[in-house]
């Protein structure tokens, strides 16, 4: 290896260990969390890169079997899938201005405790959903089951304004 070679060589190895420190570092401190102090104790923000909102559609297609017929395919009501994707969506925007609020004092430890709590029940019954639409075929009554908990969805999702 030439002496040109090698100093090249160095040059690009220093240049990457650089970007990558700068990146690293520049990643760290975006990363920490302040301390504020809103009246209501101390909190520690929270970072809303965590919070991206990523928009996606359910499509879901039940199939059922009858008998030694063979099966049957059907596709559940549209109107429902459009439901349970809109509220999914405005449920993470509203999220984003709940941690928002929260990190500018506009809203309280207690209420961002109330609104933590909404969420989780969000999050279990989209897991409920996710369960059941995750199913090759659907009884009747889990299939009123699914219609009753994307209703409780857009339901509860409604609600997180109020």
């Amino acid at each position: 290896m030439t002496k040109n070679a090698r100093t090249v060589s160095l040059a690009a190895i220093t240049a990457v260990v650089l970007v990558v420190l700068v990146v690293i570092g520049r990643d760290a401190l975006l990363g920490r969390h302040p301390v504020l102090d809103c009246g209501d104790g101390p909190r520690h923000a929270i970072d809303i890169r965590d919070f991206t909102t990523q928009y996606s559609a359910y499509s879901v297609e039940l199939e059922a079997s009858i008998g030694d017929k063979g099966k049957v395919s059907t596709k559940l009501n549209p109107v429902q899938l459009q439901q349970v994707s809109e509220a999914a969506q405005n449920a993470r925007e509203f999220r984003k201005y709940v941690v928002a609020g929260y990190n500018s004092c506009g809203i309280t430890k207690a209420q961002y405790g109330q609104y933590g709590t909404r969420f989780q029940a969000l999050d279990n019954l989209a897991r409920e959903i996710n369960e059941l639409v995750s199913k090759t075929s659907l009884p009747q009554e889990e299939t009123k089951k699914l219609a009753d908990l994307i209703k409780q969805y857009g339901d509860l999702v409604r609600s997180l304004g109020g």
